[in-house]
């Protein structure tokens, strides 16, 4: 398990990358704060995508329930497990941190 923090200059190439690879996932995201304490906004929903727009400078995590959005981030860190990804961490401007769970969903049995 390898946590790493990505440079901005990383942060599109990153998560466009990793979207072309995703295999089935399910997702949880909550927020950290001072001020909020832990919230959990989803947890083990279907994953439709993750991304980073450099235009807008804006993280994405899409569900089917939510689409949670990072306007101007400040910090992106990423942990991997056997080379996929299995969490991603956020730093908002404002120091809240946003985690986001990645977990395979298990593979079915050959017929």
């Amino acid at each position: 398990m390898t946590t790493r923090k990505l440079e901005r200059s990383e942060w599109r190439r990153y998560f466009d990358e990793v979207a072309k690879h995703l295999p089935s996932m399910r997702v949880g995201v909550s927020i950290l704060g001072d001020d909020i304490g832990a919230q959990v906004e989803s947890e083990n929903s279907a994953l439709i995508g993750i991304s980073y727009d450099s235009n807008d400078d804006v993280f994405e995590v899409a569900t089917p329930d939510i689409s949670h959005r990072v306007a101007d981030p400040k910090e992106i860190y990423v942990r991997e497990e056997a080379g996929m990804l299995s969490s991603v961490e956020v730093i908002a401007r404002d120091g809240t941190k946003q985690i986001v769970e990645l977990k395979r969903l298990p593979s079915l049995p050959a017929s």
